[in-house]
């Protein structure tokens, strides 16, 4: 992997941009779990892409001037793209046939999977701490889907790849560099959106749609394509003047921040899944999903804890101490020389003549 381009550490304004798209894209699921029953996700996919695609172009035109059509991590962004068109095609179509509560509960691993993938792409040093905060949220998502046999359920398995490839689209963000706007990088990610639900809409019209699916994702993902009222029409639109802004509140959110400081306040999206999905379809969380939801918040903030201590520690220490720290974070773990060396070619470096 090549090295972590980012290093701009705003937390503030890293998190209150993930709470806010975080909501966008709450209002976004109440509309789309409403037309489960009626419309093709495709066609929403497509619809949604086709206006967001537009006013992101108009946006860049108007505000980064042609420079931000241009990208300096086109396979990052391809790759981040990618990704986040799984993850969202995968939870959408998870909505379709479990409560939203349920499945916003299994989508809260993906800070716990950034952690995992954090040790293994990033190469951040994680203790024992945050490794039981790993175990602890694991087993909160067996709590929640676990009862009932529910864990080879088709919806459930959506969305853990929902999980998945959101944690590592997180993780990806670390790598594209400070030079590529948040704007720059919504407008790659609605135009791979766009392209991608084509291409999987040609798909499926070349197999041939089977409206009476056996299961309701499925069924969501092969039904076709309706456009019979226009005020459905005009809120899928709406979807995508709102999936822009979303989209870059959540990339300004991980360009702003590292991915573990930002990564826990993930869990709001649940707040507002619950209550929604209380108000509008009287989906009440049982036990096992309220425990296991528990356990989830509290090995996230562990891990958001870990992180603020770390930090504090960095900073009180003085600056030899401090690169050395930093120099033993970067190092690859499998060519990882004896730690005497490390203290000692730093200190070489640092008191080395300028």
């Amino acid at each position: 992997m090549p090295p972590v381009r980012n290093n701009t550490n705003q937390p503030v304004a890293g998190v209150s941009a993930l709470m806010l798209g975080l909501f966008l894209f709450s209002l976004q699921d109440v509309a789309i779990k409403f037309f489960s029953n009626s419309y093709s996700i495709l066609q929403i996919f497509v619809i949604r892409g086709t206006v967001a695609l537009a006013l992101c172009t108009i946006l860049v035109a108007l505000f980064v001037g042609k420079k931000g059509f241009v990208i300096r991590s086109p396979e990052l962004a391809l790759s981040k793209g990618l990704l986040a068109f799984i993850s969202y095609l995968a939870y959408y179509l998870a909505i379709a046939s479990m409560p939203l509560a349920d499945v916003v509960a299994v989508v809260l691993t993906a800070p716990v999977m950034v952690t995992l993938m954090s040790v293994v792409l990033l190469r951040e040093r994680v203790g024992l701490h945050r490794w039981l905060a790993v175990v602890v949220g694991f087993a909160g998502v067996l709590l929640i889907v676990a009862p009932g046999g529910r864990i080879a359920n088709i919806a459930v398995s959506l969305a853990a790849i929902a999980a998945l490839t959101y944690a590592m689209g997180s993780i990806i963000s670390r790598y594209i560099g400070p030079e590529d706007r948040p704007l720059t990088v919504t407008f790659y990610f609605s135009a791979i959106n766009l392209l991608g639900g084509v291409a999987v809409s040609l798909l499926v019209w070349l197999l041939g749609s089977t409206p009476k699916a056996q299961h309701a994702s499925i069924e969501f993902l092969l039904r076709p394509w309706s456009f019979g009222d226009p005020v459905d029409l005009a809120i899928m639109m709406a979807i995508g003047a709102n999936a822009v802004s979303g989209f870059y509140l959540l990339n300004k959110a991980y360009l702003s921040a590292p991915a573990s400081t930002v990564a826990p306040y993930e869990y709001t999206y649940l707040v507002w899944a619950v209550l929604f999905g209380y108000l509008l379809w009287s989906e009440i969380p049982a036990p096992n999903t309220t425990m296991g939801v528990t356990l989830l918040v509290l090995a996230n903030f562990s891990i958001l804890h870990r992180e603020l201590l770390h930090r504090r520690r960095l900073r009180r220490q003085p600056p030899v101490a401090a690169e050395i720290e930093i120099q033993t974070v970067q190092w690859g773990s499998a060519d990882r020389p004896p730690i005497r060396e490390c203290v000692e070619q730093v200190r070489a470096n640092v008191y080395a003549p300028k």
